[in-house]
């Protein structure tokens, strides 16, 4: 072999040696990249925190527990309010539903703040400028769910019932004209007997309730029919002594046969429009936090959803079932 020969020999095999190192150098690079991936996978799983040992995971599921059954409680007692039991359930059924519907939606506050801000909880003084009014709150929970995108099983009840619910339950969270009214009524012969907050739901959630589901219809005659029947069997052996919701004195059986009968509507469609707001709340609540509540840095939104699925059923069951909230046992 000459000398150019021997050269351009060992000039060719020092590039395939060159080729081989690089190769080489390739593949470590591929599994060095490949097991950095899996060690940051590893590394994130245990990240993750276990979302009970954490007090604020703890402090939001306590909130959730609380709203959950003042719901609960308050539609089931809605459900049998009657001014035959004298009007006390009323009262209790709009304690319950004005701060356990208004805690819904700030519930959906706080969880748009944690997806917002990298899992960060609200502080304090965050949360008590969200305010009280219901209304103001609701609109705020319905902004948030078209900001997620969220395609929500239930929709927004927009009828007007449902927006008399709201009113009316907002109107008793203000001091002045709600919870405090009868005080407010106490010597005081100007007092604004709209005001009151039961006459003010008979007036504006169950008279439209019954002038859309009860009046003219087959219920109606049945109700008169029967309280004809029942005045003319005992009606001049009865004594009869009733305040209606509106004030309104009942002083005969047939008056109090047909108040009984309304009621029975009032109670199931009062109960009814108050969940389709519920209902649509909770799926919010719901979507918010079921699916990011397994994400790493998201751990105080796992577990909270459940404790609102009973609420996200069919209108045939907001309308027949009469305790709430009922959960599934094992």
């Amino acid at each position: 072999m000459t000398s150019r020969g021997l050269h351009q020999y060992n000039a060719a095999w020092n590039l395939l040696l060159v080729g081989i190192h690089l190769a080489s150098g390739v593949v470590f690079l591929c599994y060095a990249i490949e097991e950095a991936m899996v060690t940051s996978m590893v590394s994130g799983m245990n990240a993750r925190r276990e979302p009970l040992a954490l007090p604020e995971w703890q402090a939001l599921h306590r909130e959730a527990i609380l709203v959950s059954q003042l719901i609960g409680a308050g539609v089931t007692t809605l459900g049998r309010a009657s001014y035959a039991s004298g009007l006390g359930e009323y009262y209790t059924a709009f304690f319950g539903l004005s701060i356990g519907i208004e805690r819904l939606a700030k519930l959906i506050l706080v969880v748009d703040h944690v997806l917002c801000y990298a899992g960060k909880l609200p502080d304090p003084i965050a949360i008590k400028e969200y305010g009280h009014e219901l209304a103001k709150l609701i609109k705020e929970a319905d902004a948030i769910a078209q900001k997620h995108g969220l395609q929500l099983r239930y929709p927004r009840p927009n009828d007007p019932i449902s927006h008399a619910v709201v009113s009316s339950l907002d109107a008793f969270a203000e001091a002045t004209k709600g919870r405090y009214a009868n005080f407010g009524a106490i010597g005081n012969p100007s007092f604004n007997r709209a005001n009151e907050p039961v006459a003010k739901w008979w007036r504006e959630v169950v008279e439209p309730i019954l002038s859309k589901h009860y009046r003219g219809k087959r219920a109606e005659a049945g109700v008169n029919a029967n309280a004809q029947l029942v005045d003319g069997s005992i009606g001049s052996l009865s004594s009869v002594n009733f305040l209606d919701e509106t004030g309104g004195v009942i002083d005969d059986v047939e008056g109090a046969s047909k108040r009984t009968g309304q009621s029975k509507w009032a109670q199931k469609y009062g109960r009814f429009y108050t969940l389709l707001m519920v209902r649509w709340l909770a799926g919010i609540f719901t979507d918010l936090t079921e699916a990011n509540g397994y994400k790493t840095g998201f751990e105080v939104l796992f577990g909270h959803s459940e404790l609102f699925s009973p609420y996200q059923m069919e209108d045939s069951i907001l309308l027949s079932r009469k305790s709430w909230p009922r959960f599934c046992r094992a």
